[in-house]
């Protein structure tokens, strides 16, 4: 029997944190933990056996223009989860990735005199910007649980308390992925709706550029977003291939992807599949992003490898012509295929460990650490 007083309380924002937080739950009861699991979740977690107070997609906003309208909504929404977890006697609060909402959400605990232990699975990115959030971390988290080696890196340096074994994805992939082979380019708008409403004029123009080539593009409807949104995407993209599935089904019949930076490019990385990374936000975000950002690059598979083995198209650069371009330069061109299958592999190789998520359970259930922390 393990089982941490008051219950384990669970919150996470994006697709990518639900589907973090449903594996993490099933690696806590592997690790004999019978006690409550309770937050909020989307649809992964809930299915994993988190008790889903509120649901994940409320959070499902990006960047600073698109939040602005919702402050109220989610002054609320930080204020009803504070009062479930200090009402409920919560000992044990993880959090993962959405640091916009749950950085405020802690310091709000913390500031009602919730003495818990805090585990930050997925922190904020401080490496590349907001690095002032270190501070935070400091203060009100117990541990953090990056997902990348340099990740773990700067926190300790900087005297945050962080262990790392490896990327949880590390577990889901094969050592040696299948080449990239046949005629289907996917193309990938995003998980969030104002994502992919930004990116869906440019990927649409792309894919008209392949079906005059003799390629088959295909569309990635994201499992995670919401209904409205799943539905206004059908009815944008009539006369194209859809796929419903999640993105690293899509990406392995695939010979390459255009699309949103994020998970997706680690996934398509993991598979050894040519990606060209776009981004668009609003204004707001965009010159916050300018001016706060401390890195020349937005994929973690550019940085793991420490070159541009993705082409990067941020901001108005991010066209359906210009990645029309890059994709068909990589399908075209042998040695820059070689190149970039080999820059794939060195960033690899930088992932780690497996069984990375059987070690996040033990940190969480095991406040002096589990064996083998850090590096």
């Amino acid at each position: 029997m393990n089982r941490a007083p008051g219950g384990i309380f669970i919150g996470c924002g994006e697709v990518s944190g639900d589907m973090y937080a449903a594996s993490l739950a099933r690696s806590l009861r592997a690790a004999g933990y019978d006690g409550p699991l309770s937050g909020m979740v989307g649809e992964r977690g809930a299915a994993a056996g988190i008790e889903s107070v509120r649901d994940a997609s409320e959070l499902h906003l990006m960047g600073v223009g698109e939040v602005l309208h919702a402050i109220p909504r989610l002054l609320r929404l930080r204020r009803e989860l504070a009062d479930f977890v200090t009402k409920g006697g919560f000992e044990t609060v993880v959090l993962v990735d959405s640091p916009d909402f749950h950085l405020p959400l802690l310091s709000m605990l913390r500031s009602r005199g919730w003495r818990g232990r805090a585990v930050y699975a997925v922190p904020p990115t401080v490496w590349a910007w907001r690095g002032e959030r270190v501070k935070a971390l400091i203060r009100d988290v117990d541990l953090c649980l990056p997902l990348f080696g340099f990740e773990h890196d700067h926190l300790v340096e900087r005297g945050v308390s962080s262990a790392w074994l490896g990327h949880p994805l590390v577990d889901d992939f094969p050592a040696n992925p299948a080449p990239p082979s046949g005629d289907r380019i996917a193309l990938l708008p995003g998980s969030r709706g104002s994502e992919a409403r930004a990116l869906l004029p440019a990927l649409r123009e792309c894919a008209l550029m392949f079906r005059a080539e003799g390629l088959v593009p295909v569309f990635s409807i994201a499992p995670g977003m919401s209904e409205a949104a799943k539905e206004w995407m059908r009815g944008e993209l009539r006369g194209f291939e859809l796929f419903e599935g999640g993105a690293r089904e899509l990406l392995g019949l695939c010979a390459a992807a255009a699309g949103a930076s994020g998970t997706v490019a680690v996934e398509a990385m993991m598979l050894d599949r040519f990606m060209v990374v776009m981004y668009r936000t609003g204004i707001l975000t965009w010159l916050a992003w300018k001016l706060l950002g401390r890195t020349k690059n937005v994929s973690i598979p550019n940085i793991l490898a420490g070159r541009n083995v993705y082409p990067e198209l941020l901001q108005w650069d991010a066209t359906g012509e210009r990645a029309f371009r890059e994709i068909t330069s990589y399908l075209k061109d042998g040695s820059r295929r070689d190149q970039v299958h080999d820059g794939l592999a060195a960033a690899r190789a930088r992932m780690g460990k497996g069984r990375a998520l059987d070690f996040w359970a033990r940190e969480v259930l095991s406040p002096a650490g589990a064996e083998g922390t850090g590096r």
